[in-house]
């Protein structure tokens, strides 16, 4: 499955067809807790299917509902390539999942709308990073946490080495030079150096043109690795606005993916920490008045009609209960009946769509000691 986007989050929050199936399963990458996955998927099946009766569906209609889902289980070589954590999302128009580098408590949520908030640590500006494996042989994108890694598969767009750019570009150049009549067998302008610099200032100038439809809109920091001769020509051609300085050195070709990340993190971990930093002092800063709260009962109405800046919601706590959009009164429970939805990522999700920063992180990271805190743009 593909890259989890900004835009493919909005797809899956506009889902209108009803009944909603989210499902997130911790997995692993090998050894015999691979086994352990799909034996969890398969209990959550069970507890879908029950919640599914619940709502009226027939036996049927249930099994016809959950069929691509139940297909993953037995799939044997799908468990072998995954990530930290898989979340699937079933709907009667929509059955999409994503392997991603985020580590997942078992959780099961029925409901009229997709539940993200797990998934909304990818969208959080100081969670996630990428890094850019920079060879004359090989290029590899990694979508990367503190915590995880997973390969992003690159569209035919992003050339894989500078022998296919040059091949592609030999032609070219023999065309020209059979037009022209040069004998020269490049068309060189220059010393040998010169033109092999320009041969790999090409092959960056299209890796980077392919990388803008992954990247775009993306705010988070780009790192590369590769020989250190080789981060100022991909510079020259980059047009990622927060690609950072310096870079993992040395031939990344062979690397695991978990040592670049590894590696990656410290350069990283600044510019990550920096923004939440900064968001959580403000929240303290306006302590006490109306600029702030964390008080469920005020957070989401501001959240629907976009007051809220910034938001800092409990990744792994739900607060069950309702929210009439009309009269904006909040409804919350200790246990969860029918119908009802979780606030806390229904706060996360209209501040999201309004364009509010969301930081989904640990309880013990939101600020205040709340499941909650806010910061209100007036």
């Amino acid at each position: 499955m593909e890259l989890l986007r900004k835009d493919q989050l909005r797809f899956l929050l506009e889902d209108g067809s009803g009944t909603c199936v989210s499902i997130f399963v911790p997995t692993y990458r090998g050894g015999a807790d691979i086994k352990q996955s799909p034996i969890r998927l398969k209990n959550l099946l069970r507890d879908a299917e029950k919640e599914l009766a619940g709502r009226g569906l027939r036996t049927p209609q249930i099994a016809d509902f959950l069929e691509p889902v139940q297909k993953l289980c037995d799939n044997a070589g799908f468990w072998r390539y995954q990530s930290d954590g898989l979340a699937l999302f079933r709907s009667q128009n929509k059955f999409l999942y994503y392997r991603l580098p985020l580590h997942f408590d078992e959780l099961l949520v029925v409901a009229d709308r997709f539940h993200v908030k797990p998934v909304m640590r990818l969208f959080t500006e100081d969670s996630r990073f990428y890094v850019l494996s920079l060879s004359k042989h090989d290029v590899r994108l990694l979508q990367c946490t503190r915590y995880g890694v997973r390969e992003v598969d690159l569209p035919p767009e992003v050339p894989r080495s500078m022998e296919q750019v040059v091949q592609t570009a030999g032609i070219e150049r023999q065309t020209q030079i059979h037009t022209s009549g040069t004998a020269s067998k490049y068309n060189r302008h220059g010393t040998q150096e010169e033109d092999d610099k320009e041969e790999v200032r090409e092959f960056f100038r299209q890796v980077d043109k392919g990388l803008r439809e992954i990247l775009r809109d993306e705010r988070a920091p780009l790192v590369l690795a590769g020989v250190e001769y080789l981060f100022p020509l991909y510079r020259a051609a980059n047009t990622h606005a927060y690609l950072i300085d310096g870079g993992v050195t040395g031939n990344p070709e062979g690397r695991r993916a978990e040592e670049l990340q590894s590696d990656a993190w410290p350069m990283v971990e600044p510019f990550l920490k920096k923004t939440r930093e900064d968001t959580a002092r403000r929240y303290h800063e306006f302590a006490g008045s109306a600029r702030s709260s964390s008080d469920l009962r005020v957070v989401l109405p501001a959240s629907a009609q976009g007051r809220v800046e910034a938001l800092f919601v409990a990744a792994g706590k739900q607060v069950w209960g309702s929210f009439d959009r009309e009269s904006l009164a909040v409804s919350m429970r200790e246990q969860r009946q029918p119908g009802d939805e979780d606030l806390l990522d229904l706060a996360a999700i209209q501040t999201f769509l309004q364009g509010g920063d969301v930081y989904a992180v640990d309880s013990h990271e939101v600020p205040g000691g709340q499941l909650l805190a806010a910061v209100f743009r007036y």
